[in-house]
C-alpha cells in the first residue's frame, strides 16, 4: 500500500511541477500585448467568438512568426488590432492588400482593418490548434489560478519541509538524551 501511495504522490508532484513550469514560462514570455512568445512562436488563447468559424472560443493556437515580406495577398493571418479605447486584441483575417514603403514597415490590409508588420502575429495556415486547451492555459496564467496552483502549493511544500526538518531534529535530540 505504501508503494502505491508513494507512486500516486510522485505522479501528483510531477503534474504539479509541470503545471508550475509551463505556466511560469508562459507568464515570463508575455509580450506587450499579454501574449506568450517563445522563440518564433506565439501562444494565442481564443477568448471570444470573434475568430469563428475557423477558431472557436477556448482554442489554444500556436502561430509561427513570419518575416517581413513573406505574407501574400489572400493569406489569412493573425494580427494585433487597437480599438478606439486603446484596447489591443487579437484579430484574424484575410490579407486584401499589402503596401510596401521604402523606409517604413509594410502595411497589411484586412478589409477595413490595417496592421503594420510589427503588429502581425503570423499566418493562420500551419497554425497548431488545440481545442479547449486555451481555457486551461488561461486559468494557469490568471492571477488567481497561478496563486492557487503554483504559489500556495509551493509555500505549503516549503512549510511542510521546514516542519519535517524540525521534527527530525527533535527526534535526534531525544535519541541523544537517552
Amino acid at each position: 500500500m505504501k508503494k502505491i501511495l508513494g507512486f500516486v504522490k510522485g505522479i501528483l508532484i510531477s503534474v504539479w511541477v509541470l503545471i508550475a513550469v509551463v505556466s511560469t514560462i508562459c507568464l515570463i514570455s508575455f509580450n506587450d500585448y499579454s501574449v506568450s512568445e517563445i522563440g518564433n512562436y506565439s501562444i494565442l488563447i481564443v477568448d471570444s467568438d470573434r475568430l469563428e468559424p475557423d477558431f472557436k472560443e477556448h482554442d489554444l493556437v500556436i502561430v509561427k512568426k513570419v518575416t517581413e515580406g513573406n505574407y501574400k495577398v489572400g493569406e489569412k493571418a493573425f494580427f494585433y488590432l487597437t480599438n478606439p479605447q486603446d484596447r489591443v486584441f487579437i484579430n484574424y483575417g484575410e490579407i486584401t492588400t499589402i503596401t510596401e514603403e521604402d523606409h517604413a514597415e509594410d502595411s497589411y490590409y484586412f478589409g477595413k482593418d490595417i496592421a503594420s508588420h510589427s503588429k502581425m502575429i503570423g499566418k493562420a495556415n500551419g497554425a497548431m490548434v488545440y481545442h479547449g486547451w486555451g481555457l486551461v492555459l488561461s486559468i494557469f496564467e490568471s492571477r488567481w489560478g497561478f496563486m492557487f496552483l503554483v504559489i500556495f502549493p509551493t509555500i505549503f511544500a516549503i512549510v511542510y519541509e521546514v516542519y519535517s526538518i524540525i521534527e527530525e531534529a527533535k527526534e535526534m535530540k531525544d535519541e541523544e538524551e537517552e
